[in-house]
């Protein structure tokens, strides 16, 4: 009997455990040899890494983040596809936990300037940890002011730091596991993905992603595929391939998401403009 690549279970709100096989993931002796000398290296590169990141025998397990509210209301449903978890943040147990030496994460303040979604419940008293545990709440309990039902997920289920190159973000994943490597676990990942957005999503919302993979893994065959200049000019607008009724955007990377003010605007109306 064929070996799983993956194992999953739920751990808690927001937190999975992945179990990734390695026998698997690596048939041949000298792949394995040059993952596990980059592996010491990745690990290092994050405080959080330790904390998160188990490696024994053949089994790498790790924990990640993602957010799939039970509870439904009458708002449609829109779902953001990130590239990959910071490994800062799943060890806070909250997506985008803190930026730089502890501030608010600038995806909040995107989010917040264009009616996308914010948090009343928040005050300017309540400390990063709070803050970051009445969003989660929030999240799961629907109290937020937006015209959506928000879900947050990660294409790549593997966290990674969030600063410090070569292992940063999901290039950080592709020089750990290599191109081929890296390209066995994305099939797995499209199932997953595309699983989340059969349950959560309908014709009425959409599927908004921060990331080229994450997009290109998504989209129809039809629709555009992935260039930074289209992301920029807000032209990756299509259908995803699990369901071509609902519709399928593309943003820049968050790092960039200063910059993308008035194109999310314009994605949100479109959506909008749909129901």
């Amino acid at each position: 009997m064929r070996e799983n690549l993956f194992i999953s279970k739920e751990l808690e709100a927001g937190i999975q455990q992945f179990k990734l096989n390695l026998d698997v993931l690596y048939p041949k002796e000298k792949q394995r040899g040059k993952f596990e000398s980059n592996f010491s290296k990745f690990l290092k590169s994050d405080a959080a890494n330790s904390k998160i990141f188990d490696y024994s025998g053949n089994t790498l397990t790790y924990l990640t983040e993602c957010i799939i509210p039970i509870k439904h209301d009458q708002r449609p449903p829109i779902l953001l596809v990130f590239g990959n978890p910071a490994s800062h943040s799943v060890h806070s147990k909250m997506f985008f936990a803190s930026q730089g030496s502890g501030r608010e994460h600038r995806i909040w303040k995107v989010l917040r300037a264009t009616d996308l979604l914010s948090f009343p419940s928040i005050s300017a008293s309540s400390s990063l940890s709070e803050i970051n545990q009445l969003r989660k709440c929030g999240l799961y309990e629907l109290s937020y002011c937006s015209p959506f039902r928000i879900g947050m997920a990660v294409y790549y289920t593997m966290p990674s730091t969030a600063s410090h190159p070569p292992w940063a973000g999901v290039e950080g994943l592709r020089k750990l596991f290599g191109r081929e490597a890296l390209r066995k676990i994305g099939d797995y990942e499209k199932n997953r993905i595309a699983q989340i957005i059969s349950e959560f999503v309908s014709p009425a919302g959409a599927v908004i992603t921060f990331q080229k993979d994450a997009y290109q893994a998504i989209k129809s065959l039809e629709s555009p595929n992935y260039t930074l200049v289209g992301a920029k000019a807000g032209q990756l607008i299509g259908n995803c391939q699990c369901n071509s009724g609902i519709s399928l955007f593309c943003l820049p990377p968050t790092r960039q998401s200063s910059s993308y003010l008035g194109i999310l605007r314009n994605f949100r109306d479109h959506i909008l403009k749909v129901n």
